[in-house]
């Protein structure tokens, strides 16, 4: 026996399992497409921060201790952008809209998916320059919001909004 073939068999007798089953959530065992979501909030909504995060936790979201960040005492209001990677749910990314109206106030700006990995999401997020986002009218945030889009229509919609449509999905 080979070293290759006496280390698999190794592996499969100690139980090691190494195979990828594609029809798991992106994710792992949470009920969310979106993996990563990263938020910036009022210095005002820092009292209600176990609130905030226990909420996140309720949707499956995975919260980590830099997942909300506050803006500074007296630094004015954050930015009232959302990033949406790709490969969200079109249910997933509206609950990101709905959050970021709840807590940020307003959602009038929508960053680039090609600039942000599939299962990304963010929300008030100054990572990126005034080139890198799209202004949106509450009419054309009310269209993504609509319940009835499909995945694809809510992310045909979204480049369509931000002039991505011609252009392949990529990240960076």
């Amino acid at each position: 026996m080979n070293y290759l073939t006496s280390l698999c068999a190794a592996i499969v007798f100690s139980g090691a399992v190494w195979a990828t089953d594609v029809s798991a959530s992106p994710c792992g065992d949470r009920d969310t497409t979106v993996c990563t979501i990263e938020m910036w909030l009022e210095y005002k909504h820092k009292k209600n921060n176990k609130e905030i995060r226990e909420f996140l936790k309720s949707k499956s979201f995975k919260v980590l201790r830099n997942t909300i960040q506050y803006w500074k005492r007296r630094g004015g209001h954050p930015p009232t952008n959302v990033a949406l990677g790709s490969g969200l749910t079109a249910q997933d990314a509206q609950l990101v809209i709905d959050i970021a109206l709840k807590y940020n106030d307003n959602v009038d700006g929508l960053i680039f998916q090609s600039l942000n990995p599939p299962n990304y999401a963010a929300i008030a997020t100054s990572a990126w320059d005034d080139k890198s986002e799209t202004k949106i009218t509450p009419e054309q945030l009310e269209s993504l919001r609509n319940p009835a889009l499909t995945t694809e229509e809510f992310h045909k919609l979204y480049r369509e909004l931000t002039g991505e449509e011609n252009i392949a999905p990529s990240f960076y």
